[in-house]
């Protein structure tokens, strides 16, 4: 389906429109100018990837296939990303007054994107790569992105730090993890940042839902080129993207105010949209220490296989469009929940927490149940 717009006259075409549309202009209605924001950060991204396809070629930042993780057959170039992260910040740049907190989540995910470029490119050990995700945690702080909880003491505060910290590298991680079929990331990325637009306008944070709306138009700018299944894909979101994408989704959840009625449905209501990626973390890394594959944080970390949940749902038979798909309706579904939640009773709160419990429990069988048939 997409092969049809490889064609350079589309680019270009694509390229003039982003740039037209990328113009601050004085737009009336929320509507025009969300749309504006989304498809200017969606042509950006989609005009550029043959540049970033040639760039990889030239420096070698190629993804060759292996009998780890990778299930594709050709090198493939995997800093499609970079793309991604030149679309989004000339959309931030020419849109947007920055704030303390919003040149927080700017900045650190550009330390982010940048060092996972450097990884991609050249390679960079494990350890290298946590403590540059540290700094720009750091970042983050320094600007007072920081989830706020406890009480106004040395521990409290020291607490709030903690918990920070592992949300954002957390999340980032785990949406990593995800990068790992074709179109996947991309799409999922798309729709969280949809999912959390959607909840920010529930909660009347127009400024959250604009930022939401460039980011998810830069995701899906980069489906084109990846979301391929009779074909192979023309390029991989690396780590770059993938690095950048769930760090910026997660300082986003971070810097929103998602309710002011409890804290419950404050925090619930991203945990629900984050929680495919969150559920995925969670049971490959107990599945892993089961069965004496990490030991360590460091073996956590560098560990890759084929145990995530896209790759157990090919195990029961779904192809690569299915398994998206139906990880896709997944996030949908909490998502929708999270939308309903922050609006609700605590009765119906505490029911729509214990469905998306019940729901992972039920997809937790299926997965041992690959387990056994392996």
């Amino acid at each position: 389906m997409f092969v049809r717009l490889d064609h350079p006259s589309i680019r270009w075409a694509a390229f003039f429109t982003g740039l037209f549309l990328v113009i601050p202009w004085k737009v009336q209605g929320l509507l025009t100018h969300g749309i504006f924001l989304f498809f200017a950060s969606l042509l950006l991204t989609f005009s550029l990837m043959p540049l970033l396809i040639r760039f990889a070629k030239a420096i070698d930042a190629m993804d060759y296939p292996d009998d780890k993780r990778r299930i594709h057959s050709f090198p493939t170039p995997r800093i499609g990303g970079l793309a991604v992260i030149l679309a989004v910040n000339t959309t931030l740049l020419l849109n947007f007054n920055y704030s303390l907190e919003f040149k927080g989540v700017v900045i650190s995910a550009l330390i982010v994107g940048l060092l996972s470029f450097w990884d991609d490119a050249k390679g960079l050990s494990a350890s290298i790569k946590l403590l540059g995700q540290m700094i720009a945690v750091a970042v983050l702080m320094y600007c007072d992105v920081i989830i706020h909880f406890a009480p106004d003491t040395w521990w409290g505060l020291s607490l709030e730090y903690l918990v920070t910290a592992f949300w954002i590298i957390g999340i980032t991680n785990a949406f990593n993890f995800l990068d790992g079929i074709n179109g996947l990331a991309a799409s999922l990325a798309t729709i969280t940042c949809l999912l959390m637009g959607m909840l920010a306008w529930h909660t009347g944070q127009v400024y959250m839902l604009l930022l939401c709306l460039a980011v998810a138009g830069g995701a899906a700018g980069f489906l084109p080129d990846n979301a391929r299944y009779q074909t192979q894909a023309r390029s991989f979101l690396g780590d770059v993207g993938s690095t950048y994408l769930g760090w910026t989704m997660a300082a986003i959840a971070v810097m929103g105010d998602w309710s002011g009625d409890s804290a419950i449905k404050a925090y619930g209501a991203p945990l629900l949209i984050f929680s495919v990626m969150i559920f995925d973390m969670i049971y490959t890394t107990i599945a892993r220490i089961s069965r004496g594959d990490v030991r360590s944080f460091r073996q956590w970390i560098e560990f890759v296989g084929k145990d995530h949940l896209h790759h157990r749902l090919m195990a029961l038979g779904c192809t690569q469009a299915q398994a998206v798909t139906l990880i896709l309706s997944f996030s949908l579904l909490m998502g929708l929940a999270a939308l309903a939640l922050v609006k609700s009773d605590m009765i119906t709160v505490v029911l729509l927490l214990a469905q998306a419990v019940i729901f992972y429990l039920i997809l937790s069988l299926f997965m041992l149940r690959v387990k056994k048939d392996d």
